[in-house]
């Protein structure tokens, strides 16, 4: 929202009230041609705030519901209603729900799934001229994927569809000719695809460079390991920890965001596989896949040497994140195995798989649980609940998918993803609250003051920049080290300070100004209102009515809005 009253340019003055690269890893809506590998920030450029805000959130559902219901149709040669319940597992599942807005889960799997439909596509069209299509297709979701940034996710992903594409290209006798064959088209649009990514790499060296010199996430570097053989098995395999999310928050670093991944009905997949391998079928694309989740599995509990995860580009992601690859691996294993079953298992079978899973669920959940300190929510009834969930989610799964079975599966599935985020109309929640509107005053007669966010979390901090106010503890995706050096000379909290980071800010009278950290991704300013005139700061945003008493004879506070439990100060100095 701050980038409409930045007039959507590269670099902003609102976000951190210093100059600061919107496009890269802030991924905001910028003129730059690059932003056509953002398409759902494109109706920002055209359109009224509410509406760039709908149209973002509604296409990029959207779009990963159709990709998918593609992906399953046409790779994992799935019928109608199975291709259409994978579209609803992957596009409502909590992985991509919990981290709807925050990054770019729906562009990396819309566009992962992408690339791998167009370039089957394009080798099934061998001598024809809409082979082309497909292959801008690929191009252009090539383009997406990369535009991404986020490269913990991204890393386990770009395999797991690399691994695809290696399937369909194995089984095309095609593959390298059609390359040849076409390759002024591929030369050419690779050229197209990259100049603009290039340039807005080119564009930000600077802020790259600040942000790979961070504590976190540049200095994070990940070689594997740190779970046990059986602690592995418990998170990736058997957790089922998606069932109880909505109705659960749960506490620590593992918040549900961390938690949330898809849910697998694991490992029934990986049952199907080797029951299929028993029986002499054998399938390229599900013993890729399977060969993959194994290689990812062992990471999680051996370490692996340090150039083997540089080069590999391993070192870029995390066990949390790799899960998630592991478990969308998962399902595709589990729907490939479903389409080439030729029989359905007995009904005595089923009800065995159902117990066994459901068993594996609820352990899983409890060991989640109580790693967490939480002993005493997981009752009786919520036991059965959940046991109930993952033993008809198993059973329907092996059944014929009629209509009422689809619609069983269809609504469980749902009830788990589709109920994390609210449903809104418009943004006047935002924009027609009376303090939002006392801050978009201020701006519009002092718009180059600089504001900070005192309050006891972080919140409330990104609130002033939807009005354009200047806000230096707005969240911080790369430091902005001069200014902190000013209150830290002998850089004695260098390395607290230097890292992606939400800003909590509290005024102290008793003890000069100093930084402390309470998580990877968090600092705190402990801040002496003596240092107010070193941040230059003009107007304080708070939930605290008492700020007025850390004026002081060289530094004025004056309250000058109070409502509803949100106050505004204006600042003097002597």
């Amino acid at each position: 929202f701050s980038q409409y009253f930045n007039d959507f340019n590269f670099i902003s003055e609102i976000v951190r009230g210093t100059p600061t690269n919107m496009f890269m890893t802030y991924a905001q809506a910028v003129w730059h041609p690059a932003i056509v590998f953002r398409p759902a920030q494109l109706a920002y450029l055209f359109t009224d705030v509410g509406s760039g805000l709908g149209f973002f959130w509604a296409s990029r559902q959207i779009i990963l519901l159709l990709i998918s219901f593609e992906f399953a149709r046409i790779f994992l040669s799935a019928n109608k209603k199975l291709s259409l319940l994978w579209a609803i597992m992957i596009g409502f599942s909590p992985f991509v729900q919990w981290w709807f807005c925050a990054v770019s889960t729906p562009e990396i799997l819309a566009a992962g799934q992408g690339v791998v439909i167009c370039w089957k596509k394009y080798l099934e069209l061998e001598g024809e001229r809409n082979r082309f299509k497909f292959g801008v297709g690929f191009l252009f979701c090539s383009g997406v994927f990369i535009f991404g940034i986020y490269p913990a996710w991204q890393v386990p992903f770009g395999y797991l569809f690399l691994f695809c594409l290696i399937a369909v290209s194995l089984e095309s006798s095609n593959a390298l000719k059609s390359l040849w064959r076409d390759k002024f088209f591929w030369l050419v649009g690779i050229f197209i695809t990259l100049a603009p990514i290039v340039h807005a790499v080119y564009s930000s060296a600077d802020m790259i460079q600040a942000q790979m010199s961070t504590e976190y996430p540049g200095r994070r570097f990940s070689v594997g390991g740190g779970l046990d053989f059986f602690t592995t098995l418990e998170v990736i395999l058997f957790s089922g920890i998606d069932v109880i999310l909505p109705f659960k928050a749960l506490v620590g670093n593992l918040n549900n965001c961390e938690a949330a991944t898809f849910l697998t009905l694991s490992p029934l997949g990986i049952l199907i596989f080797l029951y299929l391998r028993f029986k002499g079928q054998k399938d390229l694309l599900m013993t890729l896949i399977f060969s993959l989740t194994i290689l990812f599995t062992l990471w999680e509990f051996i370490s692996i040497p340090e150039w083997l995860a540089k080069y590999s580009f391993m070192s870029m992601t995390v066990a949390n994140r790799l899960r998630s690859a592991i478990d969308f691996a998962q399902l595709v294993i589990l729907f490939r195995g479903l389409a080439l079953l030729k029989n359905f298992p007995s009904r005595t079978l089923k009800i065995i798989l159902s117990a066994i899973i459901s068993t594996l669920s609820i352990l899983g959940i409890y060991a989640y649980l109580t790693d967490l300190g939480i002993t005493d929510w997981f009752n009786i009834k919520k036991i059965l609940a959940v046991y109930a969930f993952i033993s008809i989610s198993v059973f329907i799964i092996l059944s014929e998918l009629n209509k009422k079975n689809f619609a069983i599966l269809a609504i469980m599935m749902l009830s788990i993803g589709a109920t994390i985020n609210p449903i809104n109309t418009g943004v006047g929640v935002i924009y027609k609250m009376p303090v939002g509107q006392k801050i978009a005053e201020i701006v519009q007669q002092d718009k180059s003051a600089l504001w900070i966010v005192e309050s006891d979390g972080f919140i409330r901090n990104n609130f002033p920049i939807m009005f354009g106010a200047r806000t230096i503890n707005s969240d911080n995706v790369y430091p902005a080290l001069e200014r902190w050096k000013k209150l830290d000379p002998t850089g004695e909290s260098f390395k607290i300070y230097n890292r992606y980071a939400h800003i909590i800010v509290t005024f102290q009278n008793d003890a000069p100004t100093n930084f402390s950290t309470t998580g990877i991704d968090f600092f705190n300013l402990n801040l002496n209102p003596a240092d107010l005139a070193t941040l230059e700061v003009k107007y304080i945003f708070s939930n605290n009515g008492e700020l007025e008493n850390f004026s002081t004879p060289k530094i004025k506070i004056q309250k000058i809005y109070d409502d509803a439990g949100s106050f505004i100060y204006q600042i003097s100095y002597a």
